[in-house]
């Protein structure tokens, strides 16, 4: 009988130790379960910039061939309604910046038939004065593509620009490529400075730019699509270039007889052009070639005008400006 007894009370004590472990585990895993439960939940907006950020670290180089992208397929990808409006917000906040920072493009654009236009880039300085001197002795109107490295006369001679009938449009303000080009927000902030200081000396409101560079660089690479897309958007026209006189190749001033080959020799190819040319102070050698660039010119039966939003910039395809 005592064995009996002993045998029931080992079974009870093993029974209770087993309901003793069930319910301790019982217990450690809703524990568990109320601190993961407790825990806030991640933001959807960080969780898309998170996501977007791995997208754009691992999205291989664009290729330069591949058409540029409308603005449509520079749109963020869709998200869920909830959670649209913030990912919009802050990837693309470069739309909200300087509202009235646009301009009205006219429905349609023209392509004069032998026609060229001559575009200086850099200034203004005292080089500007001088091709002043002789655009107006040749009667020809051109296009000045100007920025804020300029001298305190340099708001006066932009007036002498715009005075005399020539255009004037917006190149950059700085010119530090790398600063301009490390985003869309940083390209706006330069070309708004530039923008309004045109304004204030000329009373004009600029609605052409030449991208430094031109609008495809080793500076932009990572998103001259981008940038395209926006100042597009906001009403903007870029002229590149199909004809260069190569005044830029060195810091030391390209031969006159080679800035004036530089043109001639290209240019008996073409229908219509738009001529890369310097005003910047070093370029003593682009105001002597000029007046033998526009005779020659003229010689091949070109006329001469000036750039505007109503000339279609398509048809300027970028080349290679140091020849």
């Amino acid at each position: 009988m005592s064995k009996f007894r002993n045998w029931i009370k080992l079974k009870r004590n093993k029974s209770l130790t087993i309901i003793f472990l069930i319910t301790a585990v019982a217990i450690i895993i809703s524990c568990v379960n109320l601190s993961r439960t407790s825990q806030p939940k991640a933001d959807p907006e960080d969780q898309l910039v998170e996501n977007k950020t791995e997208e754009n670290d691992s999205k291989p180089e664009n290729n330069e061939e591949k058409s540029l992208k409308t603005e449509d397929e520079l749109k963020v990808e869709k998200v869920p309604q909830e959670v649209q409006q913030p990912q919009a917000s802050n990837t693309k906040n470069y739309q909200q910046m300087y509202p009235e920072l646009y301009c009205t493009r006219p429905q349609e654009q023209i392509n004069p038939g032998k026609t060229i236009f001559l575009t200086f880039d850099d200034g203004p300085s005292d080089r500007t004065l001088e091709i002043l001197d002789i655009l107006r002795e040749k009667g020809i109107k051109a296009t000045f593509f100007v920025t804020g490295n300029c001298p305190a006369k340099g708001k006066a001679i932009m007036k002498k620009i715009v005075d005399e009938g020539h255009a004037i449009g917006v190149h950059t303000y700085t010119h530090a490529f790398k600063k301009i080009y490390a985003s869309v927000n940083a390209f706006l902030d330069d070309f708004n400075k530039i923008y309004n200081l045109i304004y204030d000396a000329t009373g004009v409101k600029p609605t052409i730019f030449r991208f430094p560079g031109g609008s495809k660089n080793g500076f932009n690479n990572g998103n001259y699509r981008e940038l395209i897309a926006e100042m597009t958007r906001r009403g903007f026209d870029y002229f590149d270039w199909n004809l260069s006189a190569g005044d830029a190749v060195s810091r030391t001033p390209t031969p006159t007889s080679r800035c004036i080959s530089n043109v001639l020799n290209a240019s008996k190819n073409c229908r219509h052009g738009v001529v890369l040319m310097h005003d910047a102070r070093p370029k003593t050698t682009t105001v002597e070639a000029l007046p033998a660039i526009i005779d020659g010119l003229r010689s091949q039966g070109f006329s001469f005008d000036k750039l505007s939003n109503s000339i279609s910039p398509a048809a300027y395809s970028l080349v290679k400006p140091y020849r």
